[in-house]
């Protein structure tokens, strides 16, 4: 339940703590499942209890009138975990385990919409509506088109899919199922600039797909965890983020990190 603070020119230093309270030495009153900051100095956190909460750098906040985090406030809707957390457009947004979509007026903390999960029916079957999650939201990622600048957010879910958000107006644009649960997602780039989106799975799968492309998110490519000694032979794909020249790393739970080069040509 623990938020720290490192300042990478003083490495040696103590990290700075951010704290509920001066009484509360915790960031959470659970578990920290998600995390964005800004240049600028603020943070936003999301817990297991269903919160977050957000704090700024000041000066003379800290220990001995050095400069810490202050709270700023709670922000509480989610009904489980807090499992993504993205600001774009001074919005922001976030994802959790109740399978929605929550937008947040980050001035005032109120809650500015809500996208709703898809309920059950008796037999425990869904709606195919593109414009819900039908299960748990595992993250979220935000993504601007280079040619015009709009702006985009990404979701992933247990329900197989990830969507596709209008960033100005809340709006579902695509979907695209994946034949199991998506557990993360991260932005990289072919040889030639063209943003993807990489895409880690429940059983360990990791797929690629294009995000200007036509129809949007086509399937580039899979790497099976079928192949032994090849990928993640144990899911889920935990994490998976982008590196240094179209290179990118993963992390499941077989306790392997794996890193991967793009170096041929989708055709995109």
């Amino acid at each position: 339940g623990m938020v720290h603070s490192w300042n990478l020119n003083a490495a040696q230093d103590p990290p700075m703590e951010l704290c509920m309270s001066p009484m509360a030495k915790y960031a959470g009153s659970g578990r920290i499942r998600s995390l964005w900051t800004t240049p600028d100095g603020r943070v936003w956190s999301g817990g297991t209890d269903g919160t977050i909460r957000q704090w700024a750098y000041t000066p003379g906040a800290g220990v001995g009138g050095a400069g810490g985090f202050a709270f700023v406030r709670s922000m509480s809707g989610h009904l489980g975990a807090v499992t993504g957390l993205v600001l774009t457009k001074g919005v922001l947004w976030s994802g959790g385990m109740d399978g929605t979509v929550r937008l947040w007026n980050v001035e005032s903390g109120e809650a500015a919409h809500v996208i709703p999960a898809v309920k059950k029916d008796s037999t425990g079957n869904s709606s195919t509506a593109p414009g819900h999650h039908a299960g748990p939201v595992t993250g979220l990622l935000p993504f601007e088109v280079p040619s015009d600048q709009s702006t985009f957010v990404f979701s992933s879910s247990l329900d197989e899919t990830v969507k596709v958000w209008n960033a100005t107006n809340g709006e579902c644009v695509a979907s695209e199922k994946h034949g199991q649960g998506v557990t993360a997602i991260a932005l990289t780039s072919d040889l030639k600039g063209n943003p993807l989106l990489l895409c880690g799975l429940f059983y360990g799968d990791i797929m690629i797909r294009g995000t200007l492309s036509n129809p949007p998110l086509c399937l580039l490519l899979k790497i099976s965890h079928n192949f032994l000694g090849v990928g993640h032979e144990l899911g889920p794909v935990n994490d998976i983020q982008s590196g240094p020249g179209n290179t990118f790393y993963a992390v499941a739970d077989d306790g392997k990190l794996t890193c991967w080069q793009i170096t041929g040509d989708f055709g995109l």
